[in-house]
């Protein structure tokens, strides 16, 4: 009978033995498991900035920006639509988007284009991040105390803005496809426009309200499209720069045989004085019927308008076979 009841004593002990041992690894598994959510928090904690470089130095933006506006005078938003991402608002001109962007930013917010913008109508837009161009730079401290603002510097290669964009948002993958879907129809252009252009050179203008531009070799996202992507000949004697602004008279220096008008505001009195005149007249080009006026000009400083402007160029030289 003792050997029963010790029989039993023991059982009973190593039973409650065995239940503390479950509900000690229960504790120390709950605490293991607390840990790790904690450390998963932390790390989606962290993930919800990152850091980049840009034209004042390193700033810190969010992971996954969600309202992203666009400050700038040319036509970064359609960088931010080649990679999926739609702004919250962008600067207009006399009201409106960019002519081969407008169609994709119906619901987008307008704002007006000034280098001093109203802040208290960005504030209110509520913003998580701004990409603007240095010319808003007057105004950048201020910018700041709205959202992490990142800036880029107009001009060089069009490019590096792009990619500059579209790693602010998380999309430098993106960015870097698009790039080279450009490149490739770049090359497919440069084959359609060899046989009609050959060595003929082309020249870029644009006639403003007061004087005209012409477009240089360098520095221009228009001047890489035509002699970098598509390897035209441009004639001599052309800035080596971005361009520069010249009177009526001055084209008479750069008697291309090609001329290509991206001109914006083709009325008005200066544009009808040009136009209309012996010395615009008297130009090769004009005198053989070869002067090809864009509807896309804007610069092509975004992948839209530059897929849209290679398309252009070939249907307009096509139609001189």
């Amino acid at each position: 009978m003792k050997k029963i009841i010790t029989l039993g004593i023991l059982m009973v002990a190593m039973l409650v033995l065995l239940v503390a041992c479950q509900e000690k690894q229960t504790a120390t598994n709950e605490k293991v498991v607390e840990a790790e959510n904690k450390e998963v928090k932390v790390e989606e904690e962290v993930n919800l900035t990152r850091k980049i470089r840009h034209y004042k130095g390193e700033i810190e933006i969010p992971a996954n920006p969600e309202r992203v506006i666009v400050l700038s005078h040319v036509s970064w938003e359609g960088s931010l639509l080649s990679v999926g991402v739609k702004p919250v608002a962008a600067v207009t001109f006399d009201g409106e988007f960019a002519p081969h962007l407008a169609v994709h930013l119906e619901g987008t917010h307008k704002l007006e284009y000034t280098v001093e913008p109203d802040l208290e109508e960005i504030l209110a837009l509520e913003p998580d991040l701004l990409i603007v161009s240095d010319r808003f730079d007057k105004v950048y401290e201020q910018l700041l105390k709205i959202a992490p603002t990142v800036m880029i510097e107009v001009g060089g290669d069009w490019k590096e803005d792009h990619l500059k964009i579209t790693e602010a948002v998380d999309k430098l993958e993106d960015g870097l496809k698009v790039i080279e879907e450009l490149n490739d129809k770049a090359k497919v252009t440069r084959e359609k426009l060899a046989d009609i252009v050959a060595d003929k050179t082309v020249l870029s203008v644009a006639i403003n309200r007061e004087n005209i531009r012409v477009y240089g070799r360098t520095d221009h996202a228009m001047n890489a499209l035509l002699y970098d992507d598509l390897q035209l000949t441009p004639p001599a004697g052309i800035p080596y720069g971005f361009g520069e602004n010249i009177s009526v008279e001055g084209l008479t220096t750069f008697d291309a045989d090609f001329i290509i008008d991206s001109t914006y505001f083709n009325s008005g009195d200066y544009y009808n004085s040009v136009v209309k005149g012996n010395v615009w007249k008297g130009l090769k080009a004009v005198k053989d019927d070869n002067v090809f006026t864009l509807t896309n000009v804007w610069g092509f400083w975004d992948p839209i308008e530059r897929s849209n402007g290679m398309d252009e160029i070939v249907a307009l030289f096509e139609e001189k076979k």
